[in-house]
């Protein structure tokens, strides 16, 4: 009679039962799955945390061995334990930082800066410390010391440009015009015209400005009684180029490329006086200025 009842065929509610059972299995078992992977998990992160806190007290007591560390609190150095460089050390190596600079990073006697003029765009050149167009890097130069603004003038003149050259300043600038004697201290905004076909009521004006016969300024701090830089200063140079540009209507026209030339600075950087900020001063010089 038992094994008739084994061979009976199970009606459709126990078979749902059984189902119902074998989901509820398969349930219990991914979670239990789950928890040991979590335990897992949590079992390396806690042997990772107990081997580098082993490395740092190992560290410690290596450190406190030589006698670089004394008194030191947990996660805490003292450093006024801590060996310090003499900077007075003829022998020591300067330590770089991110302001330190190096030749590469300065100007030199003799370069030439080229400047294109569009004719309804003015080019603007600035002469700064650590900002414009041309960066000295100089203590004895502000930011924006000098600004050139050149700008083409009488643009429907199909033969010849005329410019104008507006000069402003925030230092101190000495300036000489073409085939004057010597440099005089610059107002605050001068303006210089180049034509030959335009004159300008008050203001200076030449036919060009040549290599032989150019706009010469110079830039520095402080100037002294005798009209005289007092610790240095830059030498720059401003003269045009004839060119032959073709106009609207086919023909060629003159118009002028302008260079700016650093022809000196004196008395020259001084390299190893450099500031903190990454400026450089002057050489120190005797006498008066020159």
């Amino acid at each position: 009679m038992i094994f008739a009842q084994v061979m009976k065929a199970y009606s459709v509610e126990q078979i749902r039962l059984l189902e119902d059972k074998m989901n509820a299995y398969e349930n219990w078992v991914f979670l239990l799955i789950l928890l040991v992977a979590v335990l897992i998990l949590v079992s390396v992160l806690q042997r990772l945390t107990i081997a580098k806190l082993k490395s740092i007290e190992t560290s410690k007591t290596k450190l406190m061995g030589k006698g670089t560390i004394s008194n030191v609190g947990l996660g805490r150095l003292d450093f006024n334990e801590v060996p310090i460089a003499d900077i007075h050390t003829i022998t020591q190596t300067p330590i770089h930082s991110e302001m330190t600079i190096h030749g590469k990073d300065l100007l030199d006697p003799g370069m030439v800066f080229k400047y294109l003029i569009a004719l309804d765009i003015n080019k603007v050149i600035t002469i700064g410390q650590r900002e414009g167009s041309i960066i000295t890097r100089s203590t004895e130069v502000l930011d924006h010391h000098l600004t050139l603004d050149i700008s083409a003038i009488d643009v429907s003149n199909m033969e010849i440009l005329s410019y104008t050259v507006e000069l402003r300043r925030e230092g101190k600038v000495l300036l000489q015009l073409p085939g004057a004697r010597g440099f005089r201290e610059m107002g605050i905004k001068e303006k210089i015209h180049i034509s030959k076909a335009l004159s300008f009521d008050g203001e200076p004006c030449f036919e060009s400005f040549n290599p032989k016969q150019p706009l010469r300024f110079r830039i520095g701090s402080r100037i002294n009684v005798d009209g005289k830089f007092k610790s240095g200063y830059f030498e720059f140079h401003l003269y045009s180029k004839d060119v032959f540009e073709k106009t609207s209507n086919g023909t060629k026209r003159t118009e002028k490329h302008f260079y700016l030339k650093l022809v000196k600075i004196f008395p020259g950087y001084d390299t190893a006086g450099q500031t903190k900020e990454g400026l450089v001063p002057m050489l120190t010089r005797f006498g008066g200025g020159v």
